[in-house]
Order: C-alpha cells, then structure tokens, then sequence
C-alpha cells in the first residue's frame, strides 16, 4: 500500500525502540497504512538511519534520540511530536534490553538495567504521552515477551520486567479507558532476523532446534508482529483492551531452553 493511504490515514504514531528489528518493521507498517511516525531510540546515528530508511519509502517520519530510562525526555518527546503532527493516535513502546545470565552469576546492576528499559521504560513512554493522546481514540500497544508468563532460564530479569509490563498494560487499561483509551500488549516469540533470535540461536543448529520446539515448527516474522500491532490498534479491535495477544507460534505451552554459552551473557 502506498505510504499516506490506507486506515490509518491522517493519524499519528509515536513508535519507541524503533532504530532496528521489529519496531522499525512496526513504524514502517504504520506509516505504509497512511500515519504520520514519530520514532525514538536512544542512539541518534540509528534512529536517523531508520527515519532514512522510511523517508525512502514515502512515510512522513520525525526521528527522536532519547533514552526511555529519562522520564523528562519521555514527555518531551511526546509534546514534539504532538507539536510537529497533533495529537498521538498511536503509541507503540517498544525498547527492551536482555542478555543471557543465571541469577547467581547476574548483578544487581545488570538486573536493574533490564528492568528500567523494559518495565520503567514502557511506563515513561505511556506517561510522557498520556497529555498529548487523542481523546478519546488512542491506542496503546506495548512490546511484551513470553517470559512475562513463562519461566525461562538465566532470564530471571527478563522475566520479571514483561511480566511488570503485562500487568502494567492491564492497570493502565482499567484506568484510561474513561478517557476512551484503550491499552493492550504484542508478545513475540522467536522472530527470524532479530537481535533476540540471535542470542538465543548462536548456530543454525540452535536455530533448527528453537523452531522445532514451536507447535507451529517455524520461526515467525517481524512483518507478522506488525499486523498484530496494527491489528490492536484498528477499528476491528475497537473493543480491545486490556489484552496480551501473543504471537509467538505457541512457544507459551512449552519451554525453549536458554543458551548456554559464554559469548551471549553480555549486558546490552
């Protein structure tokens, strides 16, 4: 479809964690569906090469360098956004960290870490952006993760802060739906390409072995994330709210073991 038509024409997309991998497959959705995309990552030479990449295929993009950690960067980045296109139809939070480590080898450090990307980070967004959402109308989705109801080993951080986001989504929906907001969740599982995939599959054997494990027995695509997002956020969802929708090929009824190896227990 060609960037500017479609459903979600003349709306507003604000889109976190969007320099690579399934948030900028995720602003490009919605930009080719007719928004207007604000997109923030916290390094400034990857969030403008991903706002090159969209302006190339016609989508109306604004790029933000900012830190989800920072609460205040947070709100300012909503209110230019807003300033530069109006009111926010759309928000995506997105940005996550993770790294592979058993508790007992894990600091306190690097626990904190992911849990302020992924739990503090997925709040700041909303709220930074909660003065600037269409009212009533906006829509919400976050980026979660099967480890939100799920057990996996050496992910105990990870774990901790989806299942936070899960349960963040679900308060924020019980109390912004007076507003006419609705707020829902995406949780993926395995998605070929991405920079999650690769620390678990450090070989094409790890690969084969994860796909296999799914019940679907492929990986999935960033480009099926997308439409899940853009699902949540259409009018066929208008009554949707409060909702985890995974899409993850069923790896939530079995269990994918964690890598083992050395070279992945790196902090991001």
């Amino acid at each position: 479809m060609t960037a500017g038509g479609g459903p979600f024409a003349g709306k507003v997309a604000l889109v976190a964690g969007a320099s690579s991998g399934i948030n900028l497959v995720i602003a490009q959705r919605l930009g080719e569906l007719g928004a207007k995309v604000a997109i923030l990552s916290r390094r400034p030479e990857a969030i403008e090469a991903a706002a090159e990449q969209l302006r190339v295929l016609g989508i109306t993009v604004s790029p933000f360098a900012a830190d989800v950690r920072d609460s205040a960067l947070m709100e300012s980045v909503a209110a230019r956004a807003a300033s530069a296109f109006g009111p926010l139809d759309i928000v995506v939070s997105g940005a996550a960290g993770n790294f592979f480590a058993p508790a007992e080898e894990m600091s306190a450090n690097a626990f904190r870490t992911v849990v302020e990307i992924d739990l503090l980070g997925t709040f700041n967004v909303l709220r930074g952006a909660f003065a600037h959402l269409r009212k009533p109308g906006a829509s919400l989705v976050n980026i979660t993760a099967p480890q939100a109801q799920r057990p996996i080993r050496s992910q105990a951080h990870a774990c901790a802060a989806k299942a936070g986001v899960d349960m963040l989504t679900k308060c924020l929906a019980l109390e912004w739906g007076a507003h006419g907001i609705r707020v829902n969740a995406v949780s993926p599982g395995p998605i070929a390409g991405t920079e999650g995939l690769a620390r678990m599959a450090v070989n094409d054997t790890l690969g084969r072995r994860i796909a296999d494990a799914l019940p679907l027995r492929r990986l999935g695509m960033a480009s099926e994330v997308a439409d899940a997002v853009t699902f949540l956020c259409g009018e066929g969802a208008a009554f949707i709210t409060g909702t985890v929708l995974d899409c993850d090929g069923g790896m939530r009824l079995g269990e994918i073991e964690a890598p083992t190896s050395p070279a992945n227990n790196v902090a991001q």
